[in-house]
């Protein structure tokens, strides 16, 4: 099959349109990857409306490549707080999700690299869809692109936190951000790339021994080995000494200055002073932060934390010595928060399933 243009890596256009015949390969790769990558074009006729775009290189081109949308947009909610949600269709018929939310510096898009996920967080409700598809480094791109259009405004930071496992997409990923921050791309500073994953160590060895430069944060969840099995059965593959060892490593060998470790709080589950004296012993030696989310209901057999038992939590969390932010998920009541994407089928209460942000705390 011919290779759809968007799947084409930057930096191996030039060879692959001078595999295709074309004159100057240097000169069309350049602008063939600003014109795709940085001002959005999704089919030929985008790419016919540049001037220097003659018949002969058009015809070039859709000889030798495969060049049209892969996405189509499926719906959008906009929350009150003005948090955004895009569905967008696979040519599988998949439904992904991207999440445009507001902060102090800019506008960062929360994005899949899967359609669904297939490892089972008990607390989320991407996992109860299982894995559907991979996507590939052109369809993330294009959600990129195509939602900042919708929306009319500039993305400033990326995070893999959508739909899926971003490590168990690793080839794809690691391509889109590449794309991303590339000169002829959408031009989004590496520092504001950041990475999630619930703990695939060998992925995460990969990323250090490949000395990526993307942020890289870690869902944590419990430093119980027990717990972090119960609610997150990938920690029955990866236990936490070697994960943890891991982390270590990119704070080493990547010379990260702070760790960052996201903790989705869930009352009687993670918030008890045992879980806190873990997190002590465990994370011992790492300079760190912890990202502490209070849980958004996704219609399972939890319930949200109140505003007192978080409060309570991170006042016992400071004994760690460390910085703790509190991150109230963005659009929460409409089904846009951390942990409910794909929710568009679960009930979600439209009272006291949720703990909104009192005023000052910041959301994102």
């Amino acid at each position: 099959m011919r290779p759809h243009l968007r799947d084409i890596a930057i930096a191996d256009l030039p060879s692959a349109l001078a595999a295709a015949g074309l004159r100057s390969p240097g000169f069309w790769g350049q602008r063939l990857a600003v014109r795709i990558h940085q001002h959005g074009a999704r089919s030929f006729e985008d790419l016919a409306a540049d001037p220097e775009m003659g018949p002969r290189v058009l015809a070039a081109l859709e000889a030798a490549f495969r060049f049209g949308p892969l996405l189509a947009h499926a719906g959008e909610r906009v929350a009150a707080d003005g948090t955004r949600k895009d569905l967008w269709r696979l040519a599988g018929g998949e439904i992904i999700e991207t999440v445009l939310l507001s902060n102090r510096k800019g506008r960062t898009l929360c994005i899949s690299s899967q359609a669904g996920c297939g490892l089972g967080c008990t607390f989320c409700a991407t996992g109860r869809l299982g894995l559907m598809k991979n996507l590939s480094a052109g369809e993330i791109t294009e959600s990129v692109l195509a939602t900042q259009a919708r929306a009319g405004t500039r993305i400033s930071d990326i995070v893999f936190m959508g739909q899926g496992e971003p490590l168990h997409n690793y080839d794809a990923v690691m391509a889109a951000a590449t794309t991303m921050a590339h000169e002829y791309g959408a031009r989004i500073s590496k520092r504001r790339i950041t990475v999630s994953t619930v703990g695939l160590t060998p992925q995460i060895q990969r990323f250090v021994a490949e000395r990526q430069p993307w942020r890289l944060h870690l869902s944590l969840h419990s430093a119980i080995q027990e717990t972090r099995e119960r609610i997150m059965p990938i920690a029955r593959t990866h236990p936490l000494p070697e994960l943890l060892a891991a982390m270590r490593t990119v704070q080493a060998v990547l010379d990260r200055k702070w760790l960052t470790f996201q903790y989705v709080a869930i009352p009687d589950v993670n918030m008890d002073d045992d879980h806190v004296d873990a997190l002590g012993r465990e994370l011992a030696g790492m300079r760190y932060m912890l990202n502490v989310l209070p849980w958004n209901e996704t219609g399972v057999g939890y319930r949200p934390p109140s505003f007192g038992e978080v409060k309570d939590f991170t006042s016992r969390l400071r004994r760690l010595a460390c910085p703790v932010k509190i991150r109230y998920s963005g659009g929460k009541q409409e089904g846009m928060g951390c942990g409910q994407l794909s929710a568009e089928q679960i009930e979600v209460a439209a009272s006291g399933g949720h703990l909104r942000a009192p005023p000052g705390v910041f959301t994102g």
